[in-house]
């Protein structure tokens, strides 16, 4: 099986590397340059008519098409679900973590960027907007802050795929102006997650990518 990855230095593209890490999984990286707006280059559209990163591309080498994916979300659950990997069988317990696994995909990641236009990118910073994103961000932050004084992980006792759709989003706290110790429960697991060997390696790819 031969796979690429398309993506850049963002908090959707690393949820993509580090669960790949995780699953022990080889691949090749290319990188897409989003503030470039290389996303949008025609070979990237012929993968994801969205112009969006990541993408990933399995090509089993027997003749058939490549299988396409596109969206973080489904790239982690393809994954987690074809190596039987950070995804439990059991009924109760996979349903555990992917509750947890859909705040990080439906809140935090899109609260969390939403935060970062309006504390940093956009051209007009309108109080009230900063205030309205900034705010869902605390929101997000106190429940999973609350989730994590009972268990571990956020998926419960072990480490799961919810946790890799959540780090590199946590990582990027800066963005919504946060700092983690007003979340200690939160401080301390991605204090934990992040010295992972696998979250290290897939949080640097791709190589030299930056988002300035």
């Amino acid at each position: 099986m031969r796979r690429t990855f398309y993506g850049w230095a963002t908090p959707n593209s690393n949820r993509v590397t580090v669960m790949l890490e995780e699953c022990g999984l080889a691949y090749e990286v290319r990188g897409v340059n989003i503030r470039r707006r290389e996303q949008f280059a025609p070979e990237i559209l012929a993968l994801n008519p969205y112009g969006k990163v990541p993408i990933l591309v399995e090509d089993a080498g027997d003749g058939s098409p490549p299988l396409v994916l596109f969206e973080s979300g489904a790239i982690l659950l393809h994954l987690a679900e074809t190596t039987g990997a950070l995804l439990p069988r059991e009924t109760r317990a996979r349903a555990e973590v992917m509750a947890w696994l859909m705040v990080a995909l439906t809140s935090l990641g899109p609260y969390t960027g939403q935060a970062h236009h309006w504390t940093d990118l956009a051209p007009e910073k309108p109080e009230a907007a900063r205030a309205y994103s900034l705010g869902l961000v605390d929101r997000v932050y106190r429940l999973l802050d609350d989730r994590l004084a009972s268990v571990p992980y956020l998926g419960g006792t072990a480490y799961s795929v919810a946790d890799v759709a959540a780090y590199p989003w946590v990582a990027r706290h800066a963005w919504a102006d946060r700092d983690l110790g007003a979340t200690p429960n939160l401080a301390a697991w991605a204090a934990r997650v992040g010295q992972r060997p696998a979250v290290m390696r897939g949080m640097a790819q791709p190589e030299g990518a930056v988002l300035a």
